[in-house]
């Protein structure tokens, strides 16, 4: 609809004026008349409303809803609706999860005519289901150009042998009929006259279908739903929706020049491309299916390529497969690619998960991943390189992938300028129609914009262990292997073949971009980064290989033992090195040889080209063929050597080596910082050490201004052997080295020891015997280089000290000495007071009978060869006899089968234990400090404590004890009888029995009586119990009920009336259930004379009546009441 206001003014009045009707189909399932038959639609869904007038409406809304289809006969269906002549309506609607086929029942065409209305003109709802499969006949949904907005979110299907199109005119408007996320559309048109599902460019305007992402159209044969021509598409398949092909191409224009989001080739079906195809998203190939290119252009892909089935093209056909998407790609499946050309273009990503073959040329612009596979059969490989940008200008369309009145451009480079969005590629270029396809919509509508073409230099990267040799590794070509300069490599493995070599190109360096190293590898040829080198494992170069670095470029990683560059060389002197280019600040080289990691940090003052080697085996120029340093001058070296020449540049130079200590000579490895430093040889020595160094971070560091070959090391030793004096020992010191150094490597130094008892020799330490002095001589024989030599120290092992100490004691007056004792302190080698020339005596002042107080203990006399002794005395304290006392709280009131409980009495002294003693062992008796309890009653508990020799007998305490009965509840249970049996055995529970105890523990039973006997007419009798005794329980009695039923029991009722020993009436009845009445009696006149109201509850009741007013005779006495009647005859005697 041409929404603008004075349209919807018109159609306001309209609707005024003529009115909009909206009409449900109620004409059934399958009814035998059509879509123009009034009667069949009306204004109520129900059928209650009023019929369809005419069946050219212009106004009308149509309505399928799958709630109800038969009006008054509710209808759900699916349904059957014939189309047997031309209709119009305003808009037509599937809603309701309704499922219509459409069918024109005779042969001719039905026109059903959308003239449009406010709001959606053809609708399929979500759920619902639109068929046309005419047997006979031809359909034609055309959309007036007042239609602009027609939804499908259900299933649209055109399966038919006759012709069938919607339509929207050439002039409609693009975008008009969308299929969105969900909807389906399937088409097999097979007439024999061209049906093209969404007209041809004569019917329709280009573009005015959109299937949206998430739509999917199922091709299962017939007439092209796309139209009749490579320069017309009725539809616009936006990224993310899907063509599902089922069946080979037929009649009309089906890829040729068109745009796609995702192709599917299923159901073992060929799809065979009737032309080059502008774009397609992801590209899915099923097992048993095949995708034939065209024989010629390009089959651009943007996303992933998933082959399961077959990839191929005819064999004269110069198709390109392009990978041109700007997010990752990858190429998978289980699945057989083989193709005439493939290009993967500048702002790709793709990565190879399966070999593919090209028989033709592979061109590479931007990011390929080999991982493990290959390109096989190329008979060119060209990775290309970065170009030179060439201009051109065009005219842009928002929205377009095209850009047109231009043909400059190669396919897979990349094009930049105003209105086209960054990391856009070119995928096609057609010179004769003058356009350029490119893999992102223009952003803006311009003529004449001016653009650039280049490419940013491929990046090659693989894990297959033979790199990029070409005849085994990632790929392997017929004809020639071209790899420019300036292209970047990723190698994730180990391999002897990273890079790759142009066919016949003779030089020994190739030019790089950036190169990322992530596995050990040994280079095959040498290298210059123009970026950046990523050094993520062992770099290998062979003995004439160069790593040259450019100004600008970069070295990256986190580098040690096995992320290095290592530098190698032959005996000859052929050496491998590192040049680095354009060095202005600190940058760190890490180099090494084949098997050391030896980095150097280079810090100039002024911009300057360095080139660095290191081998392992100092020499004395510092040359690789020079003479090698002897091992005695080696021991205070590191052997290795760093030839760093500055190349250009001037000034000085701060250099940081480091180094493992596996090359440190023996010697090195114990030398001060002070002693060492870095050296640089001089041409024919090494000069003295310069800067510092440091052994424990195996580091040195100088200032330079000359660049000769570099090391470290310390100032020669003055004297090659030397022993220092020995310091002086104490006897008990562990076994120790005599220190003595020689530069003579290959003679054992040998002590020996002028003194045995002092120290002898033991492997090679010096081991201590006793105290005094001994002379103790090194020596070393002549190993031809070094002089014999022999030096005497004195050794001086003093005494160790000792301290002999009398222990403290106590003891109580008038009691014998205890054992006077010693303790030794300083022992060593784990001695005793054996080794004690003369051993220690102890004596006391203090006798039996000395008073309290404290009295000297003297030790003295000990003598020993190796020890310092020193004497200290002790104290004998006697104390005077004590006296103690005991507290003994009241007991507590205890219940007879409380548990056992402690006494709780306390003493002064604790070092004497109290006793316990019962005066009643049959109410308590006493364990140690716990008091059991054994009955009911009173006992007097006593505590006393005995004396010893410190301390007087306590004075006993006694404390009474009461223990009271536990409670015994004794209770006989109710019991019941008939009439005439004997009374049963009663049922008698005991509650609170306390330690177990049961019955058998009362001194005398319980008894239970009742007056009840055999003969006892029915009623309530109590039972009671009496008769139990016990010394340890207060009895309580619960007495209980013995209830005599009549014979009948409990299903009858029961009446007794008799005269009491009181004079009066008694009645006694038994009720099945609740009940009210009266007792009346009567005199034999029938007089009644007593009357008496009664509640009968379930069981026994009993009432009495006044009777001592009647006369002596027969009386009726009754009992009435709701089914209630009971009657006897007593006599009155007075």
């Amino acid at each position: 609809m041409k929404k603008i206001f004075f349209t919807i003014f018109l159609l306001f009045t309209a609707g005024i004026m003529f009115g909009q009707t909206t009409y449900y189909w109620v004409g059934g399932l399958n009814a035998s008349t059509g879509i123009n038959t009034g009667s069949n639609w009306n204004t109520d869904i129900n059928g209650a409303g009023t019929s369809r007038p005419s069946s050219t409406g212009a106004t009308d809304i149509l309505i399928f809803d799958g709630t109800n289809l038969g009006g008054a006969t509710t209808a759900t269906g699916p349904a059957t609706i014939l189309a047997s002549s031309s209709i119009t309506c305003a808009q037509l609607k599937f809603v309701n999860n309704v499922n219509i086929t459409m069918l024109r029942p005779t042969s001719g065409t039905s026109t059903i005519t959308i003239a449009g209305e406010l709001g959606e003109d053809f609708v399929v709802n979500a759920g619902c289901t639109f068929n046309v499969a005419s047997p006979v006949g031809s359909l034609r949904f055309t959309f007036q150009s007042n239609v602009d907005a027609c939804r499908v979110s259900g299933t649209v299907s055109l399966i038919t042998p006759w012709q069938m199109r919607f339509e929207n005119g050439t002039s409609g408007e693009p975008g008009t009929f969308i299929f969105t996320s969900g909807s389906s559309f399937t088409t097999n048109i097979t007439s024999s006259s061209s049906s093209y599902a969404f007209g041809s460019s004569s019917q329709s305007s280009e573009k005015w279908v959109v299937f949206q992402s998430g739509a999917h159209l199922y091709y299962l044969g017939g007439w092209s739903p796309m139209g009749n021509s490579s320069t017309f598409s009725a539809i616009d398949f936006e990224p993310g929706s899907f063509w599902h092909h089922r069946a080979p191409i037929a009649g009309g224009s089906f890829f040729n020049n068109k745009s796609f989001g995702n192709i599917i080739v299923e159901n073992n079906s060929t799809l065979a491309a009737d032309g080059p195809i502008n774009r397609i998203n992801n590209l899915t190939i099923n097992n048993g299916c095949t995708f034939k290119t065209h024989t010629s252009g390009e089959t651009a892909i943007m996303g992933n390529l998933l082959v399961d089935g077959t990839l191929n093209a005819d064999a004269a056909s110069t198709n390109e497969i392009i990978m041109a998407g700007n997010t990752p790609q990858a190429i998978s499946g289980a699945g057989d690619i083989n193709v005439p050309n493939f290009k993967v273009a500048d702002n790709a990503d793709v990565t190879l998960n399966k070999n593919i073959t090209v028989s033709d040329a592979t061109t590479v612009y931007g990011k390929l991943n080999f991982t493990d596979k290959q390109i096989l059969g190329s008979v060119n490989f060209d990775a290309n390189g970065i170009n030179t940008a060439v201009a051109g200008t065009g005219d842009l369309t928002a929205g377009s992938y095209v850009i047109t009145n231009t043909a400059t451009g190669t396919t897979g480079q990349t094009i930049t300028g105003a209105g086209i969005p960054a990391n856009t590629s070119i995928v096609s270029v057609s010179t004769s129609n003058n356009y350029i396809i490119i893999s992102n919509p223009a952003t803006a509508t311009a003529t004449n914009v001016a653009y650039s073409v280049t490419t940013s230099g491929a990046t090659l990267r693989t894990s297959n262990t033979n790199g990029f040799n070409p005849a085994s590794g990632s790929v392997i070509a017929s004809g020639n292997l071209t790899f420019d300069d300036k292209i970047n490599y990723t190698i994730d493995a180990a391999t002897t073949w990273p890079f790759g070599i142009t066919t016949g190109s003779t030089g020994n360096m190739i030019q790089t971009g950036s190169v990322n190293i992530n596995a050990n590898i040994t280079a095959n040829t040498g290298f210059t980064i123009n970026n950046n080198l990523l050094v993520n494992g062992k770099i290998s170069l062979r003995p004439a290989d160069t790593v040259h670095v450019l100004t600008g470029a970069t070295i990256s990683g986190t580098f040690d033992d096995t992320k290095y560059i290592a530098t190698d060389y032959t005996t000859a002197g052929v050496q491998s090195i590192v040049q680095v280019d354009g060095v202005s600040a600190a940058t760190t080289v890490p180099v090494g040889t084949t098997l050391h990691y030896l980095p150097i940090t280079i810090t100039p003052t002024a911009t300057s080209n360095f080139s660095i080697a290191t081998f392992t085996g100092i020499t004395a120029n510092g040359t690789i063929t020079g003479t090698p340093m002897p091992p005695f001058q080696k021991q205070r070296m590191v052997d290795a050597v760093w030839n760093v020449n500055r190349l250009s540049g001037s000034g000085d130079a701060t250099v940081l080596i480091n180094w493992p200590t596996v090359l440190e000579g023996s010697t090195y490895t114990t030398l001060t910082n002070a002693e060492i430093g870095l050296i640089q040889n001089n041409g024919s020595s090494w000069n003295l050490p310069i800067g510092t160094a440091d052994n424990t971070t195996n580091t040195a560091t100088a200032t330079i201004s000359s660049f000769t070959p570099i090391g470290t090391g310390a100032v020669a030793q003055v004297t090659p052997f030397i022993f220092n004096p020995i310091p002086a020992k104490t006897y008990g010191d562990a076994d120790f080295n005599g220190g003595a150094t020689s530069l003579n490597t290959t003679q054992p130094i040998i002590y020996t020891s002028s003194n045995p008892l002092v120290a002898t020799i033991v492997g090679g330490l010096i081991h201590i015997t006793g105290a005094g002095t001994s002379v103790i001589n090194a020596s070393q024989a002549s190993d031809g280089n070094y002089p014999a030599a022999s030096v005497d120290q004195t050794l001086t092992v003093n005494t160790a000290p000792l301290t002999v100490t009398a222990d403290d004691k106590t003891k109580f007056e008038q009691v014998a000495n205890p054992p006077l004792t010693i303790t030794y302190t300083g022992f060593v080698l784990g001695e005793t007071s054996a080794v004690l020339l003369t051993q220690p005596t102890i004596t006391t002042t203090a006798v039996l009978n000395s008073p309290p107080g404290t009295y000297p203990i003297t030790v003295s006399g000990a003598t020993a060869a190796n020890y310092t002794i020193t004497h200290v005395d002790g104290t004998l304290t006697v104390i005077p006899k004590q006296n103690q006392t005991i507290t003994f709280n009241t007991l507590p009131t205890k219940t007879y089968g409380n548990a056992d409980f402690n006494a709780g009495a306390t003493s002064t002294n604790n070092t004497i234990p109290i006793t316990y003693t019962s005066s009643n062992t049959a109410v308590a008796t006493v364990t140690g400090n716990i008091i059991h309890i054994t009955g009911a009653g009173t006992t007097t508990i006593t505590a006393s404590q005995a004396g010893n020799d410190g301390y007087f007998p306590a004075t006993p305490v006694s404390r009474t004890l009461t223990v009271n009965k536990a409670n015994l509840s004794i209770k006989v249970l109710d019991t019941v009888k008939t009439t005439g049996q004997p009374n049963p055995a009663f049922t008698i529970t005991y509650t609170g029995f306390v330690l177990g105890e049961t019955a058998a523990n009362l001194l005398t039973q319980v008894d239970a009586y009742t007056i009840a006997n055999t003969n006892t007419s029915p009623g309530y009798y109590p039972i009671t119990l009496s008769g139990a005794t016990s010394n340890n329980y207060n009895i309580t009695y619960t007495n209980g009920r013995l209830t005599i039923l009549p014979l009948t029991g409990t299903t009858a009722m029961y009446f007794n009336a008799y005269q009491n020993a009181s004079g009066n009436l008694t009645v006694k009845v038994y009720s099945t259930e609740p009940l009210l009445g009266d007792v009346i009696v009567y005199n034999m006149a029938g007089q009644p004379v007593a009357k008496k109201n009664l509640f009968m509850p379930v069981g026994f009741i009993t009432t009495d009546l006044p009777a001592l007013h009647f006369p002596s005779g027969i009386y009726i006495v009754t009992v009435r009441g709701n089914n209630v009647k009971l009657q006897k005859k007593i006599a009155f005697v007075k």
